[in-house]
Order: structure tokens, then sequence, then C-alpha cells
């Protein structure tokens, strides 16, 4: 017994003292301790583990004798539902197995995974256990499956056990039973990197090298050469491409034949062994069109794959047949293998082919941060000016990558830091969304502008704070970004509105520090500011409004001072005129005509000169102009009429604005004072006193 089995009998695992006398061999111990109890041959420790099974993993053969002598139960269970058989096969024990199975041990006992003891003896190299237990089944229990759908024959070639695989083809073993994964017995046989695996294949091949058994494809559509090629097993694929009815360009479920599995993979050797026996001549490409030139240029391995063989030649073979020649290019790229990229240029692909998504090689580049091969694209006259098919530029990618470097080239080569896609988003738009500090940090310091908003009226503060990258805030900031711009939609939402709905509330807090205002409170501020704004707007149009009676009330009273004047310079006229009249040559008419009322305008009241003649019934003479001449009808009426009119001249000459003197100057009909009704009244008043002297 060595040293381990010695602290597994004293370990606290052991429930008795009868499971630690089986695992110690003490079979006297164990004996009296059975006679004493019989109980205790089938007592289970913690694990549902016997005596007896302790017997078999300690290799007590004889204390596992005593213990059935005893009566114990051979095919009592633990808590994997193992048997002491289970383990004798697992441990590969033929001693324990023969004296199991001649005590009737149950051969088809299933553990939780379902496996029999004969699942279990195809593990080790030796067959004498399978041997042993084939002898005591009967024809049909060979092929019994575990929880897996797998028969002892998919755990023999499994375990690259080909001396078992021929035992129980010799038993009648089904070698077309597909597992749960759809895989017969030569899928595992096939699928192992020890060369030796070869033998057991042929064993297999050997029983029935049939066509559908060399061509069976698994649930993912994959032969047994899919996964010979996959494991770089030269040996085992020269075997299998060696029958003619091996299908050497059989697809698997994504159209993928052996030659792209070993173009991916970089196996130069198959790559060439595939070609030389592939029949129609022909390279298939997979659902994408993608050939297995475009696998190698993926994962580097294009030198190794073209030098195996001739290069201008391999490449000639790799492109023939496919419609997509320039793919590859664009593989290499993407996984940044810049010594495929050169020799995939130095064989003329096309720098600037596009894909679907219009990507040029440059793209891929771009969006994996491969400096190495962007730098070499550009040498190679690939253009830095393109955009895609959402016109994101190669900054944008290179930004959604979060590549300081690639920018800081791109930004070098003359692209611009502020170029917009089709959305209006920016690079620094792009680098904000993922929190790339670095990348927003070359933006912003090549004059990138931090306050751009996109067609939705997003800016980078937006993205940040939406994402919670509370660095890129800051750093934002710090470049004079703007907290408090709204979209252009119906929310009008803020930088600190998507903040607050991602509950990002460190970004929140500091948001508030530095000003920042959500969609709520802006709209408040507004709502005070527009009335402040209407409130003032009513006090100056009140203003105006009475400014402009005022200045009408101005205007009024100078047109007023205006009229009056002209009125004065009219009836001074009038006094000079009148001043260069003698008394004696302009007298007053004998006769006024006024009109009698103002309602009765056609109407004239003539009043008689002052003691006319006797017998003189006639009206006075028509009011004529003091210009007359002096010998005229005036200037020979009776002396009491001129006296009276001297009276009227004398009292009306003391005052200036003389209604009267108007009249007898000018007419009752001509003068523009008679208009007012203060004059006429001035004018009867003076009439009135004419008559009464």
């Amino acid at each position: 017994m060595n040293k381990s089995e010695n602290l597994l009998c004293t370990g606290s695992s052991l429930a008795s003292q009868v499971h630690a006398a089986a695992v110690n061999g003490d079979k006297g111990a164990l004996q009296r301790l059975i006679i004493g109890n019989s109980a205790l041959k089938d007592k289970e420790d913690q694990f549902g583990r016997t005596p007896l099974m302790y017997c078999v993993l300690a290799d007590r053969l004889d204390c596992a004798d005593a213990l059935l002598k005893a009566g114990a139960d051979v095919n009592k269970t633990d808590h994997s539902q193992r048997t002491a058989l289970h383990l004798a096969a697992q441990k590969g024990n033929y001693r324990f197995m023969k004296l199991l199975l001649t005590r009737r041990a149950n051969w088809m006992q299933k553990d939780l995974e379902e496996m029999t003891p004969l699942h279990l003896t195809t593990r080790h190299r030796s067959p004498k256990c399978l041997a042993l237990l084939l002898k005591f089944m009967a024809p049909g229990e060979v092929d019994t499956q575990d929880k897996n759908k797998q028969t002892a024959l998919h755990w023999s070639a499994y375990y690259n056990n080909p001396e078992h695989v021929k035992l129980l083809i010799k038993h009648d073993s089904n070698i077309g039973i597909p597992d749960v994964e759809g895989k017969i017995p030569l899928h595992w046989a096939a699928n192992h990197k020890d060369p030796s695996a070869v033998h057991t294949v042929r064993c297999i091949l050997d029983a029935a090298p049939t066509e559908s058994l060399l061509n069976w494809q698994d649930y993912e559509g994959r032969t047994p050469l899919h996964f010979a090629v996959a494991d770089g097993n030269v040996t085992v694929v020269d075997v299998l491409t060696s029958y003619e009815s091996c299908n050497i360009t059989s697809y698997d479920n994504l159209f993928r034949t052996p030659l792209h599995w070993a173009a991916l993979l970089g196996h130069a050797q198959i790559v060439h062994l595939l070609l030389e026996r592939n029949k129609s001549g022909t390279i298939p490409s997979d659902s994408q069109g993608a050939t297995p030139l475009h696998y190698a240029a993926q994962s580097n391995f294009a030198v190794k794959v073209t030098l195996k063989l001739n290069l201008a030649q391999g490449l000639q073979t790799m492109f023939s047949g496919t419609t997509d020649i320039y793919g590859t290019l664009h593989a290499a790229a993407l996984s940044g293998h810049v010594s495929t990229v050169k020799l995939l240029l130095e064989n003329n692909a096309q720098v600037d082919a596009t894909d679907v998504m219009k990507h040029t090689p440059l793209f891929r580049a771009c969006e994996m941060g491969h400096k190495d091969v962007i730098q070499t694209l550009i040498k190679g006259g690939a253009r830095v000016d393109l955009v895609d098919q959402d016109g994101h530029s190669l900054l944008h990618w290179a930004a959604l990558g979060g590549n300081a470097d690639v920018c800081q080239i791109l930004i070098e080569n003359k692209i611009n830091p502020n170029v917009q896609d089709y959305a209006g988003r920016t690079p620094l738009q792009c680098a904000a969304y993922g929190g790339y500090i670095n990348c927003m940090a070359v933006l912003m310091e090549n004059n990138a502008d931090p306050n751009i908003q996109d067609k939705e009226g997003r800016t980078a503060l937006h993205w940040s704070c939406n994402n919670g990258y509370l660095d890129a805030i800051k750093l934002l900031l710090d470049f004079a970004a703007f907290p408090n711009q709204m979209e252009n939609n119906e929310e009008r939402y803020t930088p600190l509105d998507y903040a607050l709905l991602g509950e990002r509330h460190e970004v929140i807090q500091f948001m508030l520090e530095h000003g920042a205002l959500s969609i709520a409170a802006i709209q408040d501020i507004a709502a005070f500011k527009i009335q402040a704004v209407y409130k003032g707007y009513k006090v100056r149009k009140a203003f105006r409004d009475r400014k402009n009676l005022l200045m009408k009330h101005e205007q009024l009273r100078k047109d007023a001072a205006a009229k009056k004047r002209e009125e004065e310079n009219k009836r001074k006229e009038a006094e000079q005129q009148k001043g260069r009249c003698s008394p004696d040559s302009c007298r007053p008419p004998a006769l006024t005509c006024l009109p009698s009322t103002q309602d009765e305008p056609s109407r004239q009241s003539c009043a008689p000169s002052k003691q006319p003649p006797a017998g003189n019934t006639t009206q006075g003479p028509e009011p004529r102009d003091c210009r007359g001449s002096p010998g005229g009808p005036l200037g020979r009426g009776p002396q009491k009429e001129q006296n009276v009119s001297s009276d009227l001249q004398g009292t009306n000459s003391r005052k200036p604005n003389d209604p009267v003197k108007a009249v007898m100057e000018t007419g009752i009909q001509e003068s523009p004072l008679l208009r007012s009704p203060e004059v006429r009244q001035l004018v009867i008043s003076g009439v009135t006193r004419g008559k009464a002297s």
C-alpha cells in the first residue's frame, strides 16, 4: 500500500472502521467486524461507497473475496450509480473483473452518465478486460449507448485503441451508429493528432470501405476528412484520400471544404496533398464566395501555403474559379498580417477593392488598428478619402475601434477630423460612444469640434453621458464642450437628461457641478425669460404709444402756431395795404351786406347809411376797394355817413384783429376769419355799434 492509500484510510471520508479495514487490506479486522455486525458488509460512507468498492479501489482482492463470501451485495451502487464492476473496469483490473463477474455482477448496469462497464474498459490500452467482458455479453449488448448515444466502439476510436476496435467489430459492433452529434466511430478515429491513429482508421475502413462511410457527415456537415485536416494529421489525410470514393471537396454546413480548413489552419502540406488529389481541378468557394486563399490570408498562412507550391502557380490556382479575387486582401488586412498583404500587393491585388459594404482593405485595417498594415496599404496607393455605404470615413472606423495611433496617422494624411457621415456623426462622437479618451484627445488636439451636432442634435457629450464615461465627459468639458446642447427631436434631451435616464449618478453629480441643465430646467428658465421679455415689450409699446401721442399733440400745436403766424402775417399785410390809403379816399361803403344767419347763407341784410336823403328809396352803392378813385361814389357820400365811417374806422383801428375792418377791406364772402363763430360775433357786434351811432 502506498502513502496516498495510508492517508485515505485515516481520512475523514471513511464512515466506519470497516471501510478502513477494507482499504488497508486488514482481512482479520474486516472479518471480525462483519461477524460482530453483518450489516457492516454493505455499510455506505458519505459517497455511498461500500467496503467492497474500497477493496476494488485499493486493490485488496482477498478482502473483496471475504466480503463476497460473507454475502456482500455485488451490485450495490454509490451516489453516482456505479457498482464495484464499474470501478474495476475503470481501473482496468482484470482480476477483480473476473471475480465480480463470477459472482454475477451486472455488466449492463448504467451510471449517471448511462455508461456501462463495457464503455469504461475502452480507456485502457490492454484489451484483456474488454475481451473478458465480451465473453459474458449476449449478442446486441455490445452496442449499448451512453448518455451521448456513444457505443464502446465510439470510445475505442476516441482513445485510439485499434485492438479494441478490432475486438468490438469482431463481436458485430455496428460501425455506422451516429452519436448525439451525428458522428460515427470513423469521425472519432480521424479526429486524432497522433499519427498512430491511422491504424484505428484502417481497422474501421477495412471492415467496411464504403463511400457512405468515408463521406459520412455529422450534423454540421463535417466528414472524417474535415476532422483529419483540422488536426493536421497528414498520415490520416493520406489514407482517407487514397480511397477513390472519398469526396475531397465535400462541403460542411458553412460550405467549407477540407481545403478551406487546411488553408485556414496553415497546413501547407495537406493543402498540397488535397490539390494533387482533387480530380475536379476547381477550387471551391464557401457561402460568402471565399476561396481557401481567403482563409489563408486571414490567418497569415498565405505565404506558407503558396510557398509550398510554385508562387505564381499557387496564386493562379487559388484565384481560379472565384468571383471575389480581392477579398483575400480584406482578410489579410483585417487580421493584420503584413507579410500576406505585401505578398498580395506584389501579385497585383487591387488595393482599393470594395466589398458589399463598400469597405476597402484599408477600412478593415483601420477598424482593427493594424498600423503596419495601414502604412503598407497607403504606400501601396490606397486612397484615404473614401467612405462606405453609411458615409463612414476611415477616421470613423479608427475612432470606433479606439485606435488613437491610427487616428493620428490618418489625420497626418489630410483627413478632416470633423468629417461627418450620412447621419451627421463625427469621429469624435464615435470615440465618445466607446469612451476611448486617448482617441478623443488626439482628435480634439487636432481641432475636432466637440459641439458639432448630428442630424438628431446629439453631440459627443450626449454619447458619453449616455454610457456613463466620466473621464470622457471631463475631457470634453476641458475642451469647451457645451453642457446644455439640446437634441433636435421632440424630447429635446440634453446630455444631463441622458445621464438621468441611465441613472449615472457620478456623471449626474459632475454635470450639475459644471452648470448642466435638464430640458425641464431649461424650459422653466425659458418660460421666465419669455415672461420678462413680454412684460418689457408691453412697457416699451406703451411708452411708444404715449410718445407718438405726445408727438402728434406737439405737431398739432406747431401747426396751430404756424397757422396763427400765417394769419398774423396776412393781417399785417392788410394793415400795411390800408395804411397806404388816405382817410378821405378810403371810406367804408355806405351799405354793408352781411349774411343774416348761418342757416340762411343766401339772404343778405342791408344796413342803410345814416340820414339818407329824403325820397331816396334806393340801396347804397356796391362795396368797392379802398383804392378806388376819390371821385367815385364814396367820395360823394353824405358828410354824416363819412363821419360814421370815420368813427368806425377809428374804433376798429384800436383793435389789431378787428374783424369789421377785415370785412370792410376784403368783403364778407372773401374773409376766412368769418368762418370762426367768434369772429362772426365780433363782426355782428361791430355792425350793431355802427347802427347805434
